[in-house]
């Protein structure tokens, strides 16, 4: 059952990146995980070319201290050999992965709760969107 989500939002015309992280204290596992990429000038989903480039995965806490981590901790992060990869595609406007009936489970390392850390790169001009997440929580709804 999916009970919380999480929304990022990203503009061609502000920046070429969009770099976060997800600190889930409450959180079990990640249901989905969605991008949608539209033009501004037609309303309709971006042409393949423009499609941004999204990576997604688990982090050592350590190297992200919070949501509001900066584009270096995020990019250290993702490049160090104790992260998780959960999905890194490119050249798809629209994309949606589901876990497909059980939960990516939020994970530890050395007894710590992991960060998901999210970076949307190759973002042009021109387009905006969102990534959304999609929680089931530790406790119920």
């Amino acid at each position: 059952m999916i009970c919380w989500t999480t929304v990022r939002r990203f503009d061609g015309d502000v920046s070429e990146a969009l770099h976060t992280a997800i600190v889930p204290p409450e959180m079990s596992g990640l249901r989905f995980i969605a991008l949608v990429t539209l033009d501004k000038g037609t309303g309709t989903y971006a042409p393949t070319p423009d499609a941004p480039t999204l990576t997604v995965a688990w982090v050592p806490r350590e190297r992200v201290t919070d949501e509001a981590s900066s584009t270096e901790e995020i990019d250290a992060a993702l490049a160090d050999p104790d992260q998780v990869p959960l999905v890194i595609t490119g050249d798809q406007p629209v994309f949606y992965r589901s876990d497909d009936g059980s939960a990516f489970p939020a994970v530890g390392i050395k007894g710590s709760l992991m960060v998901l850390a999210v970076r949307l790169t190759k973002i042009v001009e021109g387009v905006h969107g969102q990534i959304t997440l999609g929680w089931e929580r530790r406790s119920r709804c």
